[in-house]
């Protein structure tokens, strides 16, 4: 038996100013979709790891029995005394390795021979240091699919199951998860800020298994499909939404994309399928600020994009911009904050999402020659919740707080007055849309 801990999510007390700028983003957020996109299936936070389910999808169907586990779950088995298998996997994000560790600590204390394993994003970037940090794990899994499968096993694995997934080993409903699906794994591109790119290409279901979901979920679900780039290519894309549209769907879409795959044909081959929501990547609208960050598309072309869009289709259009990124100035970021309010007003864009820069620790990367100092070695601190763990050359970890929080409220500030209201509390936000959110405490706690 092994069992497989879902470890990507976790619970966390944020900032009170970050808290109310989450809240102020969520209430907008509600009524701008409400309006735009309309009723939907109601909205979950509970999430899985499509990752973690492909493996325990290959193992179930080469005959180990598997069980798929939150983290909460494992918590619950270690605190009533459960017994623990021949074999206990985690899969973690950065931020929650530390927790793996120590409930790796927890685990040895009563099950000496159970074997502790970890896996993950952060594992394939940061497998050594990992390694030594946090020496109780057993062994650390690297690599994706099959690979991954067979080093949890020692064993030789034959069966490579279709579908992709199998939805019937998660601990709960698929209805009761908020859907996020991908049609290929990694990136064509490589940003400096992201690790996406570092993933190897490959295809896992080219209509990302809308076809079992049909069976599964209500109409009107909000599904994501998060690969970096929808289809990796151009031809790619055309191809997927074919499928998807094949599967004769009644769900609410949205998509990662890059706004160079952006054309006519594009446009045309998302709204077919079903899309109503597409995502491009924006960081800044400074050109040397992107380029020094390895960014190939320029605020230029992405403004073509954006009209093309505009003028062409009905898509609800969101933005990413990144706050923090190695090179930014006081002036590159009020820039970029007057272009927001532009994209907002002008109605080029329904939203934008902002981020703080986090310098995830990567093997082969000297942040210092980015103009990078990290501060704090604490991954318990590498998030978007968490004040920075880093300086840059031109910027103090205080003046990047204060930055990141002053941006959240110049964003949300220009996306309420282009709705027509000038304070949060006028808004009439749906409380069935992201309801969750708009609460007192902000807490993230979506592996329960």
């Amino acid at each position: 038996m092994i069992w497989l801990i879902d470890y990507n999510h976790y619970k966390k007390e944020i900032d009170s100013r970050l808290n109310k700028c989450k809240q102020d983003y969520f209430i907008v957020k509600s009524y701008k979709r409400f309006n735009i996109i309309g009723e939907t299936a109601p909205v979950k936070t509970k999430t899985f790891s499509n990752g973690l389910l492909r493996l325990a999808t290959i193992l179930d169907a080469n005959g180990i029995c598997v069980r798929y586990m939150h983290y909460n779950m494992l918590e619950f088995a270690l605190n009533n005394g459960e017994p623990l298998p021949e074999t206990i996997a985690f899969s973690a994000v950065c931020p929650t390795v530390p927790l793996c560790a120590a409930l790796a600590q927890r685990i040895k204390a009563v099950s000496p021979k159970t074997k502790v394993m970890i896996g993950g994003a952060h594992i394939n970037v940061a497998a050594k240091e990992t390694a030594n940090r946090y020496p109780i794990f057993d062994k650390l899994v690297i690599g994706y699919e099959m690979d991954a499968a067979q080093q949890l096993t020692d064993k030789k694995l034959t069966v490579c199951p279709k579908p992709y997934v199998n939805y019937s080993l998660l601990p709960f409903s698929l209805a009761d998860y908020a859907i996020n699906t991908f049609t290929t794994m990694g990136c064509p591109f490589s940003c400096n800020y992201c690790v996406d790119g570092r993933a190897p290409h490959f295809f896992s279901s080219e209509n990302g298994q809308l076809d079992e979901m049909v069976k599964l979920l209500p109409l009107r679900t909000l599904v994501h499909f998060f690969d970096s780039v929808l289809g990796y290519s151009r031809d790619g894309l055309k191809n997927v939404c074919k499928q998807i549209e094949a599967t004769k769907h009644n769900f609410v879409l949205s998509c990662d994309m890059r706004a160079d795959m952006i054309d006519l044909d594009a446009i045309y081959a998302l709204e077919s399928a079903g899309f109503v929501e597409i995502r491009l990547g924006m960081e800044s609208s400074d050109s040397d600020l992107l380029k020094k960050n390895g960014r190939t598309l320029m605020y230029r072309k992405l403004m073509e994009k954006l009209e093309l869009l505009y003028s062409k289709s009905k898509l609800y259009v969101t933005l990413y911009t990144i706050t923090g990124l190695p090179g930014t100035t006081w002036e590159i970021q009020e820039n970029t904050l007057k272009e927001c309010d532009y994209l907002l007003s002008s109605g080029l864009v329904d939203e934008i999402k902002n981020s703080l820069y986090v310098p995830y620790p990567m093997e082969g990367v000297d942040y210092s020659t980015r103009g990078v100092t990290i501060l704090n070695d604490n991954w318990e601190d590498y998030d978007r919740q968490s004040y920075p763990v880093y300086r840059t050359v031109e910027l103090s970890s205080a003046e990047l707080w204060e930055m990141y929080i002053k941006t959240a409220e110049s964003i949300n500030t220009s996306w309420l007055k282009s709705i027509g209201f000038s304070d949060f509390s006028e808004v009439p936000y749906n409380p069935t849309y992201y309801s969750e959110y708009i609460i007192p405490n902000y807490l993230k706690d979506e592996g329960e």
